[in-house]
């Protein structure tokens, strides 16, 4: 059985200063466009999986507006109440995971489970990581002092003095 070859119909998409060339030839009058319409169509193709990827990290980014203040959230794994910073994170998720491994390795009670818990109702709440096990009898055991805890920090891209109000 011979192996199968894959190859690429549409033409690799073109860097920057390619684009540049093909903006200044259409210009000029002098583009070529049964070959710059496919090198383009794969550039905006790229464009649009890059924009995608950061959509997927920094949700809300692709959708600035000019002159708009920007703003993002992202999130601090820290232990003992913001003295000792472990990680920043640009989803809650990583950032649990790096508390819960953490407080893993320091050995968990038979039948352990994680959970988080938020400090008010809020979805941008600080939360603190909490054990739960079993005890004696139906009772359960809780450790809800662990000391790790997610902390969402909004980063701006410049300075309002009446945000501070």
């Amino acid at each position: 059985m011979t192996p199968t070859t894959l190859t690429r119909t549409a033409p690799a998409a073109p860097n920057d200063d390619q684009v540049h060339d093909i903006r200044l030839r259409t210009a000029a009058g002098t583009g070529n466009p049964p070959q710059d319409v496919p090198q383009l169509l794969a550039h905006i193709e790229m464009l649009e999986q890059r924009l995608a990827a950061a959509e997927a990290v920094f949700p809300g980014i692709t959708h600035l507006a000019p002159g708009e203040p920007v703003e993002l959230t992202i999130y601090r794994t820290e232990y003992e109440h913001g003295q000792l910073p472990l990680g920043l994170y640009t989803n809650r998720t990583a950032a649990r995971a790096h508390g819960q491994d953490l407080r893993t390795r320091e050995g968990l009670p038979s039948g352990a489970v994680l959970t988080w818990i938020p400090d008010f109702g809020d979805a941008e709440a600080i939360e603190e990581l909490a054990v739960f096990w079993p005890g004696e009898g139906s009772e359960m055991e809780e450790d809800s002092s662990t000391g790790y805890l997610v902390t969402p920090l909004t980063l701006t891209a410049v300075y309002q003095p009446e945000a501070e109000e």
